[in-house]
């Protein structure tokens, strides 16, 4: 898959995580077949648990009613999945990155960690990190100012960690247009 591919999917997935409802932690998925789209996944709390403000707001309530953007992209694939690429706007954690690789996805795609994201989960990265290579799952990580903002498409929703990150794309996109 080229570059121009991945970031428009990236792009994709970082539009579908401002559908979260989440205030804090936003996250989208994409999951493809080639360049076609087989399914899109967003975290929140399963269907017909209520989003209530202060369950969004209880750290830890919050954390065990979600249902995290690539376990319900997976859910609702509704098909093997054996071969595919996961496009995620935050590179995924242990417990999702054992269930891609269960799934035998052949690539993991995400947009690279800022140092504020980094500085709470390292430790959780690395261990995804070397499941994907025991299992031989390529994980591509892109930063921020490698991504085509003109392919990608992407708009700035208000809240979570995507409004920073959008908003510097949008100001590449913008200085871009200018110097052009």
């Amino acid at each position: 898959m080229s570059m121009k591919w991945d970031t428009r999917f990236l792009g994709l997935a970082a539009h579908i995580s401002v559908w979260s409802k989440d205030p804090s932690s936003q996250v989208g998925a994409v999951i493809t077949d080639g360049n076609r789209i087989v399914s899109l996944g967003y975290n929140g709390f399963a269907a017909g648990v209520e989003d209530k403000e202060e369950r969004l707001t209880d750290r830890h309530c919050k954390l065990n009613l979600t249902i995290h953007a690539e376990e319900n992209a997976m859910i609702f694939a509704k098909r093997d999945l054996r071969g595919c690429t996961v496009y995620v706007t935050h590179p995924p954690c242990p417990r999702c990155a054992s269930k891609l690789i269960q799934e035998e996805f052949e690539r993991v795609v995400y947009i690279n960690p800022s140092d504020d994201f980094l500085s709470r989960w390292a430790d959780d990265l690395e261990l995804s990190s070397e499941m994907y290579q025991e299992a031989g799952v390529s994980a591509t990580g892109y930063g921020v100012d490698d991504i085509n903002v003109g392919e990608a498409q992407i708009t700035v929703a208000p809240g979570g960690f995507f409004k920073v990150v959008l908003s510097r794309l949008l100001y590449a996109a913008q200085r871009q247009l200018i110097n052009n």
